[in-house]
């Protein structure tokens, strides 16, 4: 009996003893979301393109089309990525609407708007031709 009462014990003073100490949900010292992640998320933007527009694209970058028609020109490196449909994708191909394109490590690409298009990029920089 001594043992049941010394574990219910314990156990009591361990459940206090982390909800007295806890840290308040949604506080800086317990946040619902970290900043980094904001950070990340604030760079991550919506882009209109212009037809014949050429935007360019270095590694890490990450794009989504919502409308219109993107063209890819690697400069350097093999390929892109369709994290979608987790394919490669060559130089002077179409991206599809709504799939999470990547630029891997070592990459550099351009892109070409033949339509006027809308996406959510992240990592690239527009430079009109």
């Amino acid at each position: 009996m001594n043992r049941k009462f010394i574990f219910l014990l314990l156990l009591l003073s361990v459940v206090f003893v982390s909800t007295t100490f806890a840290q308040t949900p949604g506080t800086s010292g317990d946040p619902l979301v970290t900043k980094s992640y904001l950070d990340f998320a604030a760079k991550f933007r919506s882009v209109e393109i212009k037809s014949g527009t050429t935007t360019v694209a270095e590694s890490g970058a990450l794009i989504v089309v919502l409308s219109g028609q993107f063209k890819v020109e690697l400069k350097k490196g093999g390929y892109i990525i369709d994290l979608t449909n987790g394919r490669k994708i060559i130089s002077n191909s179409t991206l599809q609407s709504l799939h999470l394109i990547m630029v891997p490590d070592g990459s550099i690409c351009s892109f070409k708007a033949t339509k006027d298009t809308q996406l959510m990029a992240f990592g690239i920089n527009d430079m009109a031709e």
